[in-house]
């Protein structure tokens, strides 16, 4: 999860062919075979598997006429996966990854051989796809979709730019504990907001069981609607889309046995949770919420401590936050994975 094996570039093989599977219906269809894709390839990650983009396809675009592009060997073997959607804006046709700020991370669905499944896919979407402009947002800029499309565009002459669009933090595990690591500053500030919160009541960590998803969904939208985002308007619980979206991929990662809520409780109300899911020795956190009027005391920075502490019992590798750097992020001394959106540009005057 903390980087890839390195990636080997390929040239198109006129054996491989590529297939267009258009409308949500074949979209569907594709679930299995994605996932055992994504599951053999060097991006295993929540954000590929086919459920994550039928989530935010049902949450955020319902009435899109996705395009999915199935690439195979000369066997017939598939070697990966890509879905876009078409935007038509002033004349000018862009072609887009279903990705917004709620999406995490923009990976293809790419077997064993990535370099191959890659160029099969640029392949076609060079030769036999209308666009004008081609655009994957928030890649992992050492993630194999990156790493591996780009070069092949330039080759063909298409012009590239980046944007980079989050610096991502994560921290390593193992070794010397996550706590350990950050500033004797913020270590005994955290001992000192643990006393004065124990001070107000029981303190506890709840970890929400398999069959305890939906009361971890309520819990999760009820706290987040509580502070300054219910106020302005900008809570998940008061947008549908928002609901359906995480409500959803919750699910599914219960289902799978990934899904990993933690809260922290104050006589028993939830003052902190963390939405996590664990997915190959990684805990990633796509969203969190906490109890503004006990700021003070730092409950989110206290159930952080106490997550990272049982991902580190659990022998996990790594704790990813995913999205935007922060401040309280920072506190815990973390490395940083830059995200870029990635433009391709046709070599025409549209382009």
């Amino acid at each position: 999860m903390l980087g890839t094996a390195p990636l080997e570039l390929a040239r198109p093989d006129p054996r491989w062919r590529v297939e267009e599977v258009r409308g949500r219906a074949g979209f569907d269809a594709l679930r299995d075979g994605w996932d055992a894709l994504v599951e053999r390839g060097p991006a295993d990650v929540p954000f590929a598997r086919h459920g994550w983009l039928a989530a935010w396809l049902d949450a955020f675009a319902p009435a899109a006429v996705p395009l999915s592009l199935v690439a195979r060997d000369a066997g017939g073997e598939r070697l990966g996966m890509a879905v876009f959607l078409e935007e038509r804006r002033r004349g000018v046709v862009r072609l887009l990854a279903p990705a917004n700020d709620h999406s995490c991370r923009v990976e293809w669905a790419l077997g064993p051989d990535a370099g191959s499944a890659v160029a099969a896919i640029w392949a076609h979407l060079r030769d036999r796809v209308r666009w004008d402009v081609l655009l994957l947002r928030d890649l992992l800029r050492d993630g194999p979709t990156s790493v591996l499309l780009e070069p092949l565009a330039r080759a063909d002459r298409h012009l590239t730019g980046r944007w980079e669009s989050l610096r991502s933090p994560r921290i390593r595990l193992g070794g010397a504990p996550a706590e350990a690591r950050t500033s004797a500053h913020f270590r005994q500030n955290l001992r000192r907001r643990a006393r004065r919160l124990q001070e107000l009541g029981a303190v506890a960590v709840r970890r929400f069981g398999a069959g305890e998803v939906e009361a971890a969904i309520a819990d999760f939208l009820a706290l987040e609607a509580a502070g300054w985002k219910g106020k302005g308007g900008t809570a998940i619980a008061l947008e549908p889309a928002l609901v359906r979206f995480y409500s959803r991929i919750a699910r599914d990662a219960a289902a799978r046995g990934a899904l990993a809520v933690r809260a922290l409780t104050l006589d028993g109300r939830p003052i902190a949770i963390h939405l996590g899911l664990v997915h190959r020795g990684a805990y990633l956190l796509p969203k969190t919420a906490y109890d503004e009027a006990l700021a003070a005391n730092s409950p989110g920075q206290l159930l952080q401590r106490e997550v990272l502490a049982e991902c580190e019992a659990r022998g996990l590798a790594s704790f990813e936050f995913l999205g935007p750097d922060m401040p309280w992020k920072r506190d815990w001394a973390p490395e940083h994975a830059p995200h870029d959106w990635l433009y391709v540009y046709r070599p025409t005057v549209a382009g």
